[in-house]
């Protein structure tokens, strides 16, 4: 039933690394960003502060295929210059998952107690010392089941980067399915891959997650 698959074997793998790379990069990026958004949402003074809400409330309140078209089309015309399909996909997918991940990551560096704080000062820890040692340590801990979800998530998105060229693996599968008129087939193989792959990742992180929690602090 699926032995035509065979033929585009390599096109099927091809398109799954680009949408591991495009996954794995936005959510790592996503995460060293959004924990800098947060620092400097908290820490940084009301107009960082405002800065910073405008740039989240734009990634989190347009859709994505928005924000492709505006990095690969509008940008890149008003700078005259070329930007490639898959540097614009990694580019937006960071900046994406960073405002989400800023939410999340500021939620678990709030649910710090109080008290460790206040040792920290008490002991002539810097703020920045205390950021660094104390909070961040704590809150990457909690933050992991939240950067699961939003891993899910940007790995379903990645389907996206088909508006604007990018060989991922939906649109490899598009391009099987045109090629083969065997549609049902394809987009069951390409939605188990997918299921499969992202599943994987999510029970590994889970796992991780359960040795290096933090007992009695989630959010």
């Amino acid at each position: 039933m699926f032995e035509f698959l065979i033929e585009y074997s390599s096109m099927l793998i091809e398109g799954f690394i680009t949408t591991i790379e495009v996954t794995f990069f936005g959510s790592l990026v996503g995460l060293l960003l959004g924990t800098l958004l947060a620092i400097g949402d908290l820490y940084g003074g009301g107009i960082v502060s405002t800065i910073i809400g405008f740039y989240v409330e734009f990634f989190r309140g347009s859709p994505i295929v928005v924000q492709l078209f505006i990095f690969y089309f509008s940008i890149p015309k008003m700078l005259n210059v070329y930007i490639d399909p898959f540097t614009v996909g990694l580019i937006v997918f960071a900046l994406n998952s960073a405002a989400y991940q800023k939410g999340y990551i500021k939620g678990a560096m709030e649910s710090i107690y109080r008290d460790q704080i206040l040792a920290a000062l008490s002991l002539g820890l810097t703020k920045m010392q205390i950021i660094l040692y104390i909070i961040l340590p704590q809150a990457l801990r909690i933050v992991l089941p939240a950067w699961s979800n939003e891993f899910c998530s940007l790995g379903k998105s990645s389907a996206a980067l088909l508006t604007i060229g990018v060989m991922d693996l939906t649109n490899v599968g598009k391009t099987i399915a045109a090629h083969t008129w065997r549609v049902v087939e394809t987009y069951a193989i390409i939605a188990l891959i997918y299921f499969i792959w992202i599943s994987i990742v999510v029970k590994i992180v889970d796992i991780i997650y359960d040795k290096i929690k933090i007992p009695g602090i989630s959010i």
